[in-house]
């Protein structure tokens, strides 16, 4: 039960100061004076008998108890929040936001000309700061909000993180235009061939290469870096073969003296999914975003 003392604002204060990292920035957020946000935070700590947020230089990390209850005060501040108006009155030109994006540099090439060009020019006020980042670090960001929607491949996350699969990618062979196997796509040709292959950081598992060692077979590798364009770059002037999703490939072709072409052999399909916090479950603008990326996915992917 909560005490007729209590002032329910004082929610509303703890939840700003956790999605802003700063008493400085929750306070702008609120209309309210630094003074006023610290001294709320002061009768919250009394409260709960814990600091709920230690400075780290300029930031306000949240305290063990913070990152215990913040999830269960989000999402009732929600509720409330949405006993004041309907959400089919949601508009999303009211919001201004910085999406915070997880996204590789495949993804980022297949989505971003067209999300960010419908964004210039429908909803300016929605802009966009990407990065890449690794499956291990992921669940991590979007907890303490500094990505706000991963896409990546299929990864074991706990209960926190909602998930949703948005595309299944399929996986092509690309090489320069006059390549010799185009004549004769075959396995034995391609196991002869020397390869590029693009090796993620956090990668442990290669779809393509445990399908090869179903045949028996495994690739002459000469080049492993960390993105296909660069690769691409490389095999559109020699012999060199690279395997990679079918969509980007598709893209690369169009900038690059490049051929894309069937598989001689089987991969099973790559599922992408879409991963968000369970706080940002009850976020209006998290959910268009959400819809949007599926929207795109679909036409794209």
């Amino acid at each position: 039960m909560i005490h007729s003392k209590i002032d329910l604002n004082l929610f509303l204060i703890l939840k700003m100061i956790y999605q802003e990292g700063s008493i400085t920035a929750a306070a702008k957020k609120l209309h309210l004076s630094q003074p006023a946000v610290s001294h709320s935070l002061t009768r919250l700590r009394d409260k709960y008998d814990d600091p709920l947020f230690i400075r780290h230089g300029r930031k306000m990390v949240p305290s063990t108890l913070c990152q215990k209850i913040i999830p269960q005060v989000i999402d009732c501040v929600a509720v409330l929040e949405s006993t004041l108006s309907d959400n089919t009155d949601f508009d999303v030109h009211q919001h201004t936001r910085e999406f915070k994006l997880g996204f590789r540099d495949v993804l980022e090439s297949i989505f971003f000309p067209t999300l960010v060009t419908d964004l210039i020019i429908n909803t300016p006020n929605i802009t966009i700061n990407s990065r890449q980042i690794t499956g291990l670090e992921m669940e991590r960001m979007l907890e303490q909000q500094e990505r706000d929607i991963v896409i990546d491949m299929l990864l074991p996350t706990s209960n926190d993180i909602n998930h949703t699969l948005i595309c299944e990618e399929h996986f092509s062979l690309i090489c320069r235009e006059d390549h010799p196997i185009l004549q004769d796509m075959s396995l034995e040709n391609y196991a002869q061939a020397t390869h590029a292959i693009v090796a993620l950081k956090d990668s442990k598992v290669d779809l393509v290469d445990m399908a090869l060692a179903k045949h028996g077979v495994t690739r002459k590798i000469a080049l492993k870096c960390e993105h296909y364009f660069a690769a691409t770059s490389v095999i559109s002037r020699c012999d060199m073969l690279l395997t990679m999703p079918n969509a980007y490939a598709n893209l690369l072709k169009d900038k690059m003296p490049v051929a894309v072409t069937p598989l001689p052999f089987e991969v099973p399909v790559l599922p992408v999914h879409m991963y968000w916090h369970k706080q940002a479950e009850q976020d209006p603008v998290n959910g268009w975003m959400r819809e949007k990326l599926i929207k795109i996915a679909k036409q794209l992917l």
